[in-house]
């Protein structure tokens, strides 16, 4: 039976439990992609004989990489390279409008050997500590055969040499990627350094992928009113692990938000300052009253994080970035709050402004890329409170 599709940040607890069932799988990892494709490099699924978990694109591309992972299972072996090639002349409806090239890796992980790294990865990606898989593709490496998988914590000090012989600056650089979350395909060259492959050359003398944890991505809703409840469910919908905050138990509670991993009754700022934002974090106020709203928004800017964002009218939004930079806050700070929030999509009613917001944080994940096409003042006449 297939499931549904994992996040990759779920991937790593789905390996864990299919492991632990004393069930080997195949991972197919995309490890370079040339021209449009239906998934970026780092997108994965595991193959099981019982069918997989999570998603390299679909259509028939991703139908040949499960038939070869499949085969894999029954045949043992080295880890296989496998070239999508989206650029023929394919059924559209198999494959939309990409035309690029997915080149992707398929390796054998096997209960008795690959479990503890299974589990450093997964226990990594549900704390949102930064983490890396590192993978060699080809069996060049004196000592490291191909397929040969090590954990990389940046935390920790590796001695040089003990991993595919790479050498300090090649493990200072892969520190850099790991703690960046950018996947990458390396060459590692005869002194043991690494450089970027623009792609997969079987004949090479070495290469490695570094596969960072994503880490698990947080939505953390401050207010539990009309607007929490969708946003809450769409949150969890799109593979957040979501928290919703307020100071009213008869409005944050297990009834009204049933989709929520965590529920924190307290003050805002207190309950803000008791979680550890980081780069995984989204977290929105969307409270009962613009001195709530600005209550969270200061307790979250003491904390170094991810994404910030507050409903609210043009106006009063101006106003309270300008209360809390005559505090002494950075404005290069306020400048990355996402503020009025939600894209400009005419939202009216309190689910269609989740879908809004929602946009926006899907738009910022996904892209980086930020514009004017937000909600301003509309948002700001939505009646806030249940």
């Amino acid at each position: 039976m297939v499931s549904a599709m994992a996040e990759s940040n779920e991937i790593w607890a789905e390996a864990v439990r299919t492991l632990e069932s004393d069930r080997p799988f195949a991972l197919a990892t995309v490890i370079n992609v040339r021209g449009s494709t239906p998934r970026e490099i780092g997108a994965k699924m595991i193959v099981r004989t019982d069918g997989q978990a999570g998603t390299i694109g679909g259509g028939c591309g991703e139908a040949e990489v499960f038939r070869k992972a499949r085969l894999m299972l029954h045949e043992g072996g080295g880890p296989r390279l496998v070239e999508v090639d989206l650029t023929g002349d394919f059924e559209q409806d198999q494959i939309g409008t990409c035309g690029g090239i997915m080149e992707v890796l398929i390796s054998l992980w096997s209960p008795v050997q690959d479990l503890a790294v299974a589990h450093r990865l997964a226990d990594a990606a549900a704390q949102s500590r930064p983490a890396a898989l590192l993978t060699q593709v080809d069996g060049a490496a004196r000592g490291y055969p191909a397929g040969a998988k090590s954990f990389i914590d940046p935390a920790e000090r590796i001695a040089s040499g003990t991993i595919a012989g790479l050498n300090a600056a090649a493990l200072e650089q892969i520190r850099r990627l790991t703690l960046d979350a950018k996947p990458e395909l390396l060459e590692v060259d005869a002194a043991g350094s690494v450089s970027p492959a623009k792609r997969i050359n079987v004949t090479a003398a070495n290469q490695i992928f570094v596969d960072p944890v994503t880490g698990a991505q947080r939505l953390i809703i401050a207010g539990a009113g009309h607007i929490a409840q969708p946003l809450a469910t769409l949150g969890a919908m799109l593979g957040f692990r979501v928290t919703v905050i307020d100071d009213r138990a008869s409005f944050a509670n297990r009834e009204r938000f049933p989709d929520a991993d965590e529920i924190i009754v307290k003050p805002f700022a207190a309950a803000v300052d008791s979680l550890k934002l980081d780069r995984h974090s989204y977290l929105i106020a969307v409270t009962r009253g613009h001195a709530f709203d600005e209550e969270t928004l200061r307790a979250a800017l003491r904390q170094p994080g991810g994404f910030i964002g507050m409903i609210g009218s043009r106006r009063r939004v101006k106003a309270t970035l300008a209360r809390i930079e005559r505090d002494g806050v950075d404005p290069r700070l306020l400048e990355e709050v996402h503020a009025p929030i939600g894209l400009d999509i005419g939202a009216d009613t309190p689910e269609e402004i989740a879908v809004a917001i929602m946009a926006e944080i899907i738009r910022e994940r996904r892209t980086g890329r930020r514009d004017e096409l937000n909600l301003g003042s509309k948002s700001g006449r939505l009646r806030r409170t249940a």
